[in-house]
């Protein structure tokens, strides 16, 4: 498995390094003349257009069923070159590598003037980013659904709707280019070892989009203190080592606003192209993209009354990019009979008792629970960051009521000459927290974990912040001192939980800095040698991978049984099961169902996606898709010979029959016991009981653990 671990480490970065390149190239087209003069302006473009590419990607091989790796690859790579040819035939000022020169050495800048705030943030996220190597994906909606449909894209190559019982009779439908995006991570190295890293591109997008507002608001140069302070907000770098796509959606709707305020001001096609490119991969994210996207886009089209000549077709262009990266799933679900949002699969999902139903405000929002969001402080609570016991989601933290006065002043505070920009952030914060307090499910404590609802409304206020301290006149000084007292708030609002192995690196790289610091000699030889030093940087790095690869391996069962990233989910009953099919399970295929119903199937497919993992109906129709059966219920008519020729029909080795306390295993349990020459039990747990299916065993040839 060295050679194995190792390869797929390397071509991961491959495959991150052609997103990059295709990126770039992509943001020289589009950017023009702006490209060599705006460094700020290339990255955003650059990062939102690599994101693009990758979910693009996806979706045209998904649709077509030919999601392979291979096939992806060449995608791209004919992509790069399609971008590279006219640019080298009129390259810009200093060449094709000219600009990316100048964003690094801006950045370097820009790292230079503000170190506190650099290093305050690179802690935060770095942190994160070590809790995501060394630990697998641990977050409940990560292991619930995200990863679930990637996992199983990865091993079907197609992006049909995920088949199972509640709640995947829902989540099987939701739109997920941020399960795209994560795929780009899983299938080079097939597995899950790399995919904990995946958000970070996004929140550097998102800071750097934050940064970009608030310059197009008059931050000339406050704008590093909205990056900064975004990146480092709790509820941000809380999920940037998870699979929750709120950071994906936030950044592709700030980078939008940024480019359409660009729009709004001068129509260009280039401006109008990358602002439909963040609402199409916000709206495709995630169901709540939809509203925000509209919203934003609105605002723009209404303030933009002059020049409509010139800007009427590149609003078509911005409305045809949003459709093909936005609309693929919405389009899916109307072809299979389920509606674009698949809303009888919801309210069955969600239960009767907790069934958005069409009012506004909805069912079990915040201003459907008054008494207990405002008399219990519950929504105070929240954004304070005051966490219940066993939960990590953090709020915004006292600097809240500071944000609170940047979104009321924005609209009306940046003069005459940004007023339209001002209008329209303006907008977009107050739409989001209206919409955030009526539409959102907040009962049962989930209003902690929903503040990350408001990335994108966070990242505009910060902008707005900033762009409003610099027209006031604060002084650099004194805005430098609240930045930083607002950084250091989030830091230790954090409070990690910091796993053994991320202090042990933190201990060591604290010795490196520390050795340098010291030594002027250690810092010359450094930079004499900086070529060969960063070399063997990234050959130990990629040596090192498999023996990262064998310890999260070896640390799995552990990890998912006692720890959590967000908030502690119910893993641990699981948790051992999981390690047995790890242990014995091998190659075979797995049927899998839980009682009451079947919140985790994803950890069972193994570190290296190596099993297929699926709900087996137990019915002689056997639809494939939930939207098939009335109420997307598919437990229905329960047969146990149907169910035995399903198991066989797929090539089941392995039954998991899992359940929660209080709750009987479901009758697949009965089933199995009552046919002993059939399935023989292979362990067993109170939450678990695993069943090997024989006649697949014996035809496979394998021995029974």
């Amino acid at each position: 498995m060295f050679v194995v671990d190792l390869l797929g480490a390397a071509l991961t970065l491959v495959a991150m390094g052609f997103l990059a390149l295709g990126g770039y190239l992509a943001a020289l087209r589009l950017l023009g003349r702006d490209a060599g003069r705006d460094p700020l302006a290339l990255a955003v473009a650059s990062l939102l257009l690599a994101t693009a590419e990758a979910v693009g990607i996806g979706l045209l091989l998904g649709a077509l069923g030919v999601l392979r790796l291979s096939y992806a690859l060449a995608l791209q790579a004919g992509l790069v070159l399609v971008l590279l040819l006219p640019l080298r035939k009129a390259p810009p000022s200093g060449g094709i590598g000219g600009p990316a020169g100048r964003v690094a050495r801006r950045a370097w800048e820009v790292l230079r003037e503000h170190p506190a705030l650099a290093l305050v943030t690179l802690h935060a996220a770095g942190s994160e980013a070590l809790r995501g190597l060394f630990r697998p994906p641990l977050s409940w909606d990560s292991l619930m659904y995200h990863l679930l449909l990637t996992a199983t894209w990865l091993q079907e190559g197609n992006l049909s709707p995920v088949f199972g019982n509640i709640p995947i009779n829902y989540y099987g439908y939701v739109p997920a280019n941020g399960s795209v995006w994560f795929w780009w991570w899983m299938a080079p190295s097939h597995s899950e070892l790399w995919v904990n890293l995946a958000s970070f591109p996004q929140w550097a997008l998102l800071g750097l989009a934050t940064g970009a507002v608030a310059r197009e608001l008059g931050a000339r140069r406050f704008w590093p203190f909205a990056t900064f302070l975004v990146l480092v907000t709790p509820t941000v770098v809380r999920f940037a080592a998870t699979q929750y796509v709120d950071i994906f959606l936030g950044s592709a709707l700030v980078a939008a606003c940024f480019f359409a305020l660009r729009w709004l001001r001068e129509p260009s096609w280039g401006a109008a192209v990358l602002a439909g490119t963040g609402l199409g991969l916000a709206a495709g994210a995630k169901v709540l993209g939809v509203p925000y996207a509209l919203a934003l886009a609105g605002a723009v089209v209404l303030l933009a009354w002059n020049r409509w000549g010139r800007r009427a077709p590149q609003v078509v262009a911005a409305l045809l990019a949003a459709a093909l990266l936005g609309g693929y799933f919405y389009a899916r679900n109307i072809a299979l009979g389920a509606g674009p949002l698949a809303i009888e699969c919801e309210m069955t999902a969600s239960g009767p008792r907790n069934a958005n139903v069409p009012t506004i405000p909805r069912k079990n929002s915040i201003l459907d629970l008054t008494e207990e969001m405002f008399a219990q402080e519950k929504l105070l609570r929240a954004f304070l960051g005051i966490t219940r016991p066993q939960s990590l989601e953090l709020g915004v933290g006292p600097q809240a009521f500071v944000l609170l006065l940047a979104a009321l002043a924005v609209p009306f505070a940046l003069g005459r000459e940004r007023w339209r920009e001002g209008l329209v952030v303006g907008s977009q914060i107050w739409f989001e927290l209206v919409f955030w307090l009526a539409v959102p499910f907040a009962k049962n404590n989930h209003v902690y974990a929903n503040i990350r609802y408001l990335i994108p409304a966070l990242g505009l206020t910060f902008a707005a912040g900033a762009a409003l301290a610099e027209r006031r006149g604060v002084r650099d000084r004194w805005m430098e001192g609240v930045a930083l007292v607002l950084a250091l708030q989030g830091l230790l609002q954090l409070h990690m939980e910091m796993p053994t192995q991320v202090r042990k690196t933190i201990a060591v790289v604290d010795l490196v800095v520390v050795l340098f610091a010291l030594s002027p000699r250690l810092r010359a030889f450094a930079n004499r040698r900086r070529t060969a030093l960063a070399s063997a940087g990234l050959a130990a790095v990629l040596l090192a991978a498999p023996l990262l690869a064998r310890f999260r391996v070896w640390d799995r069962t552990r990890a998912l049984e006692q720890e959590f990233t967000t908030h502690a989910t119910s893993t641990r009953w699981f948790a051992k099961a999981w390690g047995w099919l790890e242990e014995h399970g091998g190659d075979g295929n797995v049927a899998a169902v839980g009682s009451p119903n079947s919140y985790f199937i994803y950890p069972g497919m193994g570190t290296y996606l190596e099993r297929e993992v699926r709900y087996v109906n137990f019915n002689r129709a056997d639809h494939p898709r939930a939207v098939d059966y009335p109420r997307c219920e598919p437990r229905v008519d329960p047969d146990p010979i149907a169910w035995l020729e399903n198991l066989n029909e797929r090539r089941i080795r392995w039954i998991h029959l899992s359940r929660y306390p209080g709750f009987p295993f479901q009758p697949e349990d009965r089933w199995a016991r009552g046919l002993p020459r059939l399935f023989a039990l292979r362990y067993s747990d109170p939450a678990n009981r695993i069943y090997e299916f024989l006649p697949v065993a014996a035809e496979a040839g394998q021995g029974s653990p």
